[in-house]
C-alpha cells in the first residue's frame, strides 16, 4: 500500500493508458479498480493485500478485479503456444484455463486435462467475446435470468430456467451503452462549466492587477500631499497591498489548479468510458458500467457542489482613504487601509469528502449491475423456441453495433432527422433549437458541416458587451444571444423543464382532479414556450430584464401552485430556479437583482 504516495498532491492520477502504480503502458492482462484507475498484471500481484488494493487516489478496491482487456491499436494479437519447448504461434485458447496453444498442443491439452471440456477449446484470436455458460460449460452466455441473477446460454435457460423471466445480453448492452453515452454528455457539460469557472478566475487575476495599478497610482497622489511621515505610511500601505494581492492571487491560482485537476479527472473518465463503449466485450463493459457510473456521479458532484461563492466571486482590492483624508494631520499614521474581497478556496473544498465513504453510499443505494427489473422480451421482436433441444433466436433487428437511439436534447423525443452539433453530442429538431433553424434545413446540408449549437458558442464577448449597457433598455444582439443561451439551457434540463413548457389547458383541467383551481390560484400564468415564441416571433419584449422577469415568473408560479417542497414539480421548479440564478450571476454579473423583483 503506497500511503506515502497517496498523500502527495503532485501524484499524476489522470494520465490515459498507464498503470496507476508503475506508470507503464496498459497491457492485455490489465485490471480496472473500483476508482476506474487501471493496474497492470505485475502491480496487481505486488499491491494486493488482505484489505484490498489501495490506489494512489486513496480508494480501496476489494474482491475480484474486473478485466480491462483493451489492446492498443499497434499491438499485435499474435501469441506463442504456452506448452513448454513449443515456439509455434498459438491458434487455440482453452476458455476453461485461458491458456493458449498451437493446434497440435491443444489436442494433447484436452487429453491431459479431462476436466477441461474440449468444446471450450476455441479458435484464437477470438472473433467475438466468449464467456462460458456456468451450467453447461460448452456455450457462451447470451441470456440473463432475472430471477436467479445468473448468466446462461440460451439452451440452459430453456432446459433449467424455462419459467423464469430473462433479458438478452445484447438488449442489456444497448441499454447500458445508451446510458453511458448520456453520462459522457453530462460529464463533458460539467467540464465546459469548469472551463468557464477557470476562465473567470483568470479574468479575476487580471482585474486584481488592474486594481493594484490604480490603487498604486492613487497612493502616489496622496503621498505627494503630505510630509515625511506620510511617505513612511505610504510604504506600509504598499506592503499591505502587495500582501493582500499576493494572498488573493495565490488562492485563485490554487482554485485554478483544483479546477484543472477536476477537468483532467473528467477527461480521464471520458476517455476511459469511451474506450469501454467502443470495446466489443459485452459482459465486461456491463460489469464496468457500475463503477463507471459511480465515479461519474462523484465527478459530477465535484462541479455541482462547488460553493456558489467560488463562481460568483468578483475579486478586487479595495483602498479606503476618505475618512483619514478629512483628518490627515491627526491620523497620518493610520491613513488608509487595503483589503481584498473574500475568495473561496477550492483546495479546502476538494479534501472534505472521503471518496471511499461516498462510493460505499452510492453502492448501498443501488442494485447490482446485472440485476435489471424482470421483463420479458416483447413478442415479435425476439422469439425463443425450443426445437430438438436447440435454441433458435429470431431477431428482426441487428443490434450488433449497439447504436443507441438519438433523442432531441431539447424536447427529449426521438426522430430520424435531427440537426447534430459538431462540437458536442447534442442533437435538435429544427424548431426546438433556440434560435429556431429553418424548416427546410436537413441534417446533411453542407452548411451544417461546422455548425455549433447555442450551448457550444462562446458568449463571453457578449457578456462583456452587455455589462456595459443598461439592461432595462431595448434588447440588442448581445442581450439576445445571452437570453437564447439561458433559455436553451433551461429547456435542456429535460425532466425539470418538461412540465413548464406549456401552461395547463383551461378546458382539460376542468376534468382533472390533480390540478384543482389552478387558474384561480395563478392569476398571471406563463410558460417557457410563451417566452420562446415571444422572443422569436413577437416584438413585445423590449429588454433583457423583461425576459428574465418572465422566466422567473414561470418558476415562481410553479412553486406557488405546487407549494409542497416534496412535490416533484416543486422540486423541478426549484432546480430550474437555481440554474437560472447561477447563469444570471455568471453571464450578467452587473445586473441589479432589484430589477427582477
Amino acid at each position: 500500500m503506497n500511503s506515502d504516495i497517496a498523500n502527495n498532491e503532485n501524484v499524476d492520477l489522470w494520465s490515459i493508458g498507464k498503470c496507476i502504480f508503475c506508470e507503464g503502458k496498459i497491457e492485455e492482462d490489465s485490471k480496472i479498480l473500483r476508482c476506474l484507475h487501471i493496474i497492470c498484471k505485475d502491480c496487481t500481484k505486488r499491491e494486493s493485500t488482505d484489505s484490498g488494493i489501495w490506489c494512489k487516489c486513496k480508494i480501496v478496491t476489494k474482491g475480484e478485479l474486473i478485466n480491462y482487456s483493451i489492446m492498443a491499436t499497434n499491438q499485435s494479437p499474435v501469441k506463442i503456444c504456452c506448452e513448454e519447448n513449443c515456439q509455434v504461434i498459438a491458434k487455440k485458447i482453452c476458455m476453461y484455463c485461458k491458456s493458449l496453444y498451437c493446434k497440435p498442443c491443444s489436442k494433447t491439452h484436452s487429453i491431459k486435462n479431462e476436466d477441461h471440456n474440449p468444446a471450450l477449446m476455441i479458435t484464437y484470436p477470438l472473433k467475438k467475446e466468449f464467456v462460458p455458460c456456468p451450467k453447461c460449460m460448452k456455450k457462451s452466455v447470451e441470456v440473463f435470468c432475472t430471477k436467479c441473477s445468473i448468466l446462461l446460454c440460451p439452451l440452459c435457460h430453456l432446459n433449467f430456467h424455462q419459467k423464469h423471466d430473462f433479458n438478452l445480453l445484447s438488449t442489456m448492452a444497448v441499454e447500458t451503452k445508451a446510458e453511458l453515452q448520456t453520462l459522457l454528455t453530462d460529464i463533458r457539460k460539467e467540464n465546459n462549466h469548469l472551463s468557464f469557472i477557470r476562465e473567470m478566475s483568470n479574468e479575476n487575476i487580471m482585474k486584481l492587477k488592474s486594481n493594484k495599478k490604480k490603487i498604486n497610482d492613487k497612493i502616489d497622489e496622496r503621498i505627494k500631499m503630505i510630509h515625511e511621515e506620510a511617505d513612511k505610511r505610504g510604504l506600509v500601505l504598499k506592503k499591505l497591498l502587495e500582501t493582500n494581492f499576493t494572498n488573493a492571487v495565490n488562492i485563485i491560482n490554487k482554485n485554478i489548479n483544483v479546477i484543472k485537476d477536476f477537468e483532467k479527472e473528467n477527461d480521464y473518465y471520458y476517455s476511459l468510458t469511451s474506450s469501454v463503449i467502443n470495446l466489443d466485450k459485452i459482459v465486461e463493459y456491463i460489469n464496468l458500467s457500475k463503477i463507471i457510473k459511480n465515479k461519474m456521479v462523484i465527478a459530477k458532484r465535484h462541479t455541482q457542489d462547488i460553493p456558489k461563492e467560488a463562481t460568483t466571486c468578483k475579486a478586487e482590492l479595495i483602498y479606503n482613504d476618505e475618512q483619514s483624508m478629512n483628518k490627515i494631520v491627526e491620523s497620518i499614521q493610520g491613513m488608509g487601509d487595503i483589503i481584498s474581497s473574500k475568495i473561496v478556496s477550492l483546495s479546502e473544498f476538494k479534501i472534505t469528502v472521503d471518496p471511499n465513504k461516498v462510493l460505499q453510499t452510492i453502492e448501498n443505494d443501488e442494485s447490482p449491475i446485472l440485476m435489471p427489473e424482470p421483463a420479458m422480451i416483447q413478442p415479435g421482436l425476439i422469439k425463443l423456441e425450443k426445437v430438438n433441444n436447440k435454441m433458435l433466436i429470431d431477431e428482426d433487428s441487428d443490434s450488433s453495433d449497439f447504436e443507441p437511439l438519438v433523442y432531441c436534447s431539447c424536447c427529449n423525443q426521438y426522430t430520424e432527422e435531427l440537426i447534430n452539433c459538431t462540437c458536442c453530442d447534442r442533437s435538435y429538431h429544427n424548431h426546438c433549437h433556440i434560435p429556431s433553424l429553418p424548416k427546410e434545413l436537413k441534417p446533411k446540408d453542407p452548411s451544417l458541416q461546422f455548425w455549433k449549437c447555442t450551448l457550444c458558442q462562446d458568449i463571453l464577448k457578449y457578456t462583456s458587451n452587455l455589462c456595459k449597457k443598461n439592461m432595462t433598455c431595448h434588447i440588442d444582439s448581445s442581450g439576445r444571444k445571452i437570453i437564447e443561451r439561458i433559455l436553451l439551457e433551461l429547456y435542456c434540463q429535460n425532466e425539470d423543464s418538461e412540465h413548464y413548457r406549456e401552461c395547463l389547458n383551461r378546458e382539460i383541467i376542468k376534468c382533472m382532479l390533480q390540478y384543482p383551481a389552478y387558474y384561480e390560484r395563478i392569476s398571471n400564468p406563463i410558460s417557457l414556450n410563451n417566452i420562446k415564441d415571444r422572443l422569436e416571433f413577437d416584438v413585445s419584449y423590449t429588454s433583457v430584464v423583461d425576459i428574465l422577469k418572465d422566466m422567473k415568473r414561470v418558476l415562481k408560479n410553479g412553486k406557488t401552485y405546487y407549494s409542497s417542497p416534496s412535490h416533484p414539480f416543486y422540486k423541478s421548479a426549484n432546480e430550474l430556479q437555481i440554474s437560472l440564478d447561477r447563469m444570471i450571476t455568471l453571464w450578467i454579473p452587473t445586473l441589479n437583482p432589484a430589477h427582477l423583483e
